[in-house]
């Protein structure tokens, strides 16, 4: 839900955090479970030197009372990992990395995908005609060996194509597929087939409730797998074949009519495994709807009479790519274990492993692997937190360190009673920025540890930014501008939509927005017809997290005066904002420059959707 191969490397992670999908018309198509350590689709993821100045703040409030403990008895069996972990990783700490596996009890694992239909590239060294390997390394040969040596059960994944989510609806595109799913097949086995850990295939291509609604779409899936599972089997007898699909309750087919979804494929296809992932870490539900739709899929293999196992791919990620707490993984476990069989993550190798974030959270999961209770002791209040304004947009807090008995995974900053910032690290500090000029704001800081637990807040700290310069006059009010990629078709560009003056709702279906989906940077040109002088310059950004539509991280804005040799002005990055639905503005101020061109460059959060409606270029 991460759709999950969204961030490549972060935009590789987000490429699960690929899942996304919300409510509203016509939603940005969601992509896989993937986080970049997610999947990829495209359809719909300032540290200034000023010192901070002590504020006078109120006294913490008491240390909350200790939650009841999380308990129970589902235990994770294994996990994702996506190629480019694999590939950034050196045999040592490839390792490294199933020995902790196996120290927290996992056997499995899924390595996601072997090749890219789209992009015509593999993971190995396949010498399928027209496919080039990506890779530096033969990440197949290195991960089973790995998972030899680590005595895991690897589960082989085919391949992936963001095409899917745009022809799977195209039967001539589906049976290509599914042909080149069993030419891909056959290479694997024969080249790597003897090893130990081989245990089985995993179809990468996921199927949700928002694009697969009609018989017609079941009949094509259930082609598919009969073709690719049927194959698989006579090639591997024995070994399991394994799917992901995922669920988004905002809309597309209710529970109900899932079921019959599932009855009818399931009668018509040799499926092994539904991996059913669990959708929480891609915000697609909330732990107490993960009982109705685990239940809705148990009764669709019931119905259709068949053999199939039902296991939970559980996500230990929080958008847009960070750990989930360890006491709301166990309690999304709880919640569907009278379901399922088994539960693999997405991912272990990815969000909690030692490898990869640090101690924490690897310790939390195993200690209550131990002892059947998720640790409930909250760590202490943040000390001494202190404040002060860096410039007419932003401030700067400060705080000393607090102490938990397991360690501090990281800070909770609120303003004004808002979560805007989260910190997955034990820095002490944070920039807030983008804040209008002229506003007060008061902080706090509250410490939390890789179980959930959340310390008492520290004490409230204020501040007030100073008065921005006017900049009255929009000079890119119905001026000329080039994008360097074109919106989506589906929210298209009407040629005019950045400097019309028009803004949109917090709705991604106003069409006031027009929106991107790609992980890569690209840029806007406006032309303001005469040299001025700049001032500032603005634009306007939607965040809206369940349909995968996320701010950008940055934006860096240059002027020229001929349109041939552009300089820096400067870089705005990605203001602090709360988890809701919302219209963020990203603004550059202070400037005095002359220019008649003015280009923004956009860096994508993730493998997700950006979505803007204005960009203006201000000055006097």
């Amino acid at each position: 839900m991460f759709f999950r191969y969204i961030i490549a490397w972060l935009i590789s992670f987000l490429l699960a955090l690929f899942h996304l999908v919300s409510a509203g018309p016509e939603a940005p198509t969601p992509t896989s479970s993937t986080p970049p350590s997610a999947t990829p689709s495209t359809t719909p993821n300032p540290t200034p030197d000023a010192t901070p100045l002590p504020t006078p703040g109120a006294t913490p409030s008491p240390t909350p009372s200790t939650p009841a403990p999380v308990t129970g008895t589902a235990v994770i069996n294994g996990s994702f990992i996506q190629p480019y972990l694999v590939d950034s990783l050196t045999d040592q700490q490839l390792a490294s990395n199933d020995a902790y596996l196996t120290r927290a009890g996992l056997t499995q694992q899924v390595l996601q995908w072997t090749a890219d239909s789209r992009t015509k590239t593999t993971v190995f060294p396949s010498g399928i005609a027209g496919y080039a390997q990506s890779s530096g390394t033969d990440l197949l040969a290195r991960t089973l060996y790995a998972a030899d040596q680590a005595g895991l059960t690897e589960y082989v994944g085919l391949q992936l194509s963001e095409d899917w989510w745009t022809k799977s609806s195209d039967q001539t595109w589906l049976t290509g597929e599914a042909a080149f799913a069993n030419q891909l097949a056959d290479r694997i086995w024969e080249w790597y087939g003897a090893h130990a850990s081989f245990g089985g295939w995993y179809l990468p291509f996921e199927v949700d409730n928002w694009n697969f609604t009609t018989t017609a779409s079941w009949a094509r899936l259930a082609g598919f797998y009969t073709t690719v599972a049927g194959h698989l089997h006579a090639l591997t007898p024995g070994l399991p074949v394994i799917i992901s699909p995922f669920f988004n309750p905002s809309g597309g087919l209710t529970s109900a009519q899932w079921t019959g979804m599932w009855t009818y494929i399931l009668k018509n296809s040799p499926v092994d495994v539904i991996a059913l992932q669990d959708g929480f870490g891609a915000g697609h539900v909330a732990t107490a709807q993960l009982a109705e739709w685990f239940s809705a899929t148990a009764a669709a293999i019931s119905a259709a009479g068949v053999t199939t196992r039902l296991w939970c791919d559980i996500e230990t990620y929080t958008l847009p790519a960070n750990p989930l707490a360890i006491g709301t993984v166990v309690a999304n476990m709880n919640q569907v274990s009278p379901y399922v069989s088994n539960f693999l993550s997405f991912s272990y190798d990815h969000y909690d492993s030692p490898e990869q974030v640090g101690d924490l959270y690897d310790k939390t999961y195993r200690d209550y692997r131990s002892t059947g209770s998720v640790e409930a002791t909250p760590p202490s209040a943040p000390p001494s937190l202190v404040a002060g304004v860096v410039d007419a947009s932003s401030a700067r807090l400060i705080w000393t360190a607090s102490t938990d008995n397991v360690g501090v995974a990281g800070y909770q900053v609120l303003r004004n009673g808002a979560l805007v910032g989260t910190i997955y690290s034990t820095t002490t500090s944070f920039t807030d920025t983008s804040l209008p000029s002229g506003t007060s704001h008061s902080y706090t800081v509250a410490a939390f540890d890789a179980a959930g637990n959340v310390s008492a807040n520290s004490r409230t700290v204020s501040v007030t930014t100073p008065a921005a310069q006017d900049s009255p006059v929009n000079y890119a009010l119905g001026a000329s501008y080039f994008s360097s990629l074109a919106a989506s078709p589906t929210y298209p560009d009407s040629g005019s939509e950045l400097t019309n003056g028009a803004y949109g709702t917090p709705a991604y279906w106003n069409p006031a927005w027009q929106g991107q989906a790609t992980p890569n940077p690209y840029s806007f040109t406006v032309d303001l017809g005469a040299t001025k002088t700049v001032n500032e310059v603005d634009s306007d950004w939607l965040q809206f997290r369940s349909a995968y539509v996320f701010l950008p991280s940055q934006l860096v804005v240059e002027t020229s005066t001929d349109g041939d040799t552009f300089t820096t002005a400067g870089t705005i990055t990605a203001p602090s904002v709360s988890a809701a639905d919302q219209s963020v503005r990203y603004r550059l101020t202070g400037l005095s420059v002359n220019a008649r061109y003015v280009r923004v460059t956009v860096t994508p959060a993730s493998y997700a959707w950006s979505f803007t409606d204005e960009l203006e270029v201000r000055g006097n």
